[in-house]
Order: structure tokens, then C-alpha cells, then sequence
């Protein structure tokens, strides 16, 4: 067990991000997975079986390109993922709600298994002591450092009220990109996600080669810490109003025309016929 505070030069700098970065963490397992280019797949506990081959396929492509899938070890879709990333022989970190203590002495059932395979093949993380058991706003706030993680964050299946919607709020809160799988219309399981995509705030990911890309562009960016022009940033996950970009940009109206103007001018951006804007690339 490796335990790291903030000032620690080994702290993972992606969870620097989040306003309120966790004082400690503790980690069991290999604290190098929490530095490569990760993926934050999440989702519902209640998955269908649509969910479960997506979630799995998507965490498979991820390990044989090299990336990391972070998820929250909760039954359903997280699960799914961590047992993707491992059969395709790659690594993964699951991030707990509770202790680390905790969450090994009473993890039951078919998750049980994943344990000694997550410790040997990634790492489980946790920001609270032993013998912190769980609470409900815990995993609100593991939510955020399940975001910080991934260079994208993935929402294959979410409810109405699913707490993926809340690591996607997290993820663009940060400026991670979010990207969402369609369900079939009606599906109470893909009700959150096909919400996120009509409603412009996560893209559709319709394939593992479109998710591998973003990621590659992402972890790109950040590599070499280019700053990302505010507006580009605000229609990343599709296209929004002037109103909206002002809000999401926090630009004012004066600056966001003469941006637009540069933007439309460069071809960086194209005006839909409905008011709206888009991204070209």
C-alpha cells in the first residue's frame, strides 16, 4: 500500500485539476497506471446485456492500444469494464467510494474475483483512511476523481438519475471530453446517455476506433499543454448558440463575436441553419 499527499511529487498530476484534490490518496497496485493515458468508461449498476458487450468491447480496444481504463468497481457497467481491460491483457484502476481496507474485506459475489487481477494488472486507488466505510456523498466524490483520471470520459449505460451523469458533469467540468454510446429508444438503461447526446453534451462514440482517436487527441493535447481556444472548447461535445457558447466559454458577447468571426473566417467553425455553431474538426 502506497499512501501520497498532495505535495508529493509522485501525486498524480491529473487529479491537480479538480478544485478540490484530494489531500491523500492510497493505492494498492502499481501507482505508474495512474500516469499513462487513461480512459474513464462508467456507467449504470443495472446494465442490459447491450451494455455489458459495449462496455467490455470498448475497455478490449482500449488495452490493446495501450490505455488505462479507469472505472469505480461497482457492479454493472464498471465491472464490465475492469474484466474488458484485463482479458485483453491490459491494465486498469478502479477508484473506491470507500477505504481500501473496507472495500477488500467485504467485496462479495463475482467482483470478488477481479480483485488480485486489478492489484496485478493496475492499481485500486482510494482518497479516505482506513477504515472509512462508505457513504452516499463518497461516491459523488470519487466521481470526480474518476473523471480527473481519464484523458475522456466514456458513458455507455446511465438511468434518469445514474451517477455517470455526475462523472460526465465532472469530466466537462474539468475539460475532459465526454462521449456517450446510443441506446435503443426506450431503454430505461440508456435514457442518461442518449439525454447527454440530444442535449450537445457528450458526442456520440459509435465505435472503439472513434473512441482510440479521441483519446490519442486528447492525450496529445496535454501532453504538450496547449491551451484550447475557450470557444472550440465549449462546442467540443457538439453544437451549441451564441447564448450557450458565452456561458460555457465565460467569454463576454463583445469578445465572442470578434472569436466567431476569427473562427468562421479560419473554417474552424460552421453555422448551422438553426442559429447555432459547430466545430468543424
Amino acid at each position: 500500500m502506497i499512501e501520497l499527499a498532495r505535495d508529493d511529487p509522485r501525486y498524480p498530476p491529473s487529479l491537480r485539476g479538480l478544485a478540490t484534490a484530494p489531500e491523500r490518496i492510497w493505492i494498492d497496485g502499481d501507482p505508474t497506471a495512474l500516469d499513462a493515458t487513461a480512459v474513464s468508461i462508467v456507467g449504470t449498476r443495472r446494465m442490459t446485456g447491450y451494455g455489458e458487450r459495449v462496455a467490455r468491447e470498448l475497455a478490449m480496444a482500449c488495452a490493446a492500444g495501450g490505455v488505462v481504463v479507469v472505472s469505480g468497481f461497482a457492479q454493472g457497467i464498471d465491472s464490465a469494464a475492469h474484466r474488458g481491460a484485463l482479458d485483453g491483457g491490459g491494465r486498469t484502476v478502479a477508484v473506491l467510494g470507500e477505504s481500501i481496507a473496507t472495500f477488500v474485506a467485504t467485496l462479495s459475489g463475482r467482483r470478488r474475483a477481479l480483485l488480485p487481477r486489478v492489484r496485478a494488472s493496475g492499481a485500486l486507488l482510494s482518497e479516505f483512511a482506513a477504515p472509512f466505510t462508505p457513504k452516499p456523498w463518497t461516491f459523488a466524490q470519487r466521481n470526480a476523481t474518476i473523471a480527473a483520471l481519464g484523458n475522456v470520459t466514456v458513458v455507455v449505460e446511465a438511468g434518469d438519475r445514474s451517477g455517470a451523469l455526475i462523472t460526465a458533469e465532472d469530466a466537462r467540468r474539468i475539460g475532459r471530453r465526454v462521449l456517450a454510446v446510443p441506446g435503443p429508444l426506450g431503454s430505461v438503461a440508456s435514457v442518461g446517455t442518449n439525454a447527454l447526446i440530444a442535449q450537445g453534451l457528450a458526442t456520440a462514440l459509435v465505435s472503439a476506433d472513434q473512441l482510440l482517436r479521441a483519446v490519442g487527441s486528447c492525450a496529445s493535447r496535454r501532453q504538450t499543454g496547449a491551451d484550447p481556444d475557450p470557444v472550440l472548447l465549449a462546442l467540443r461535445d457538439g453544437p451549441l448558440g451564441f447564448d450557450e457558447i458565452a456561458v460555457r466559454s465565460r467569454v463576454t458577447r463583445d469578445v465572442l463575436r470578434s472569436r466567431l468571426a476569427t473562427l468562421l473566417v479560419r473554417g474552424s467553425v460552421v453555422p448551422l441553419g438553426d442559429g447555432r455553431f459547430r466545430r468543424t474538426a
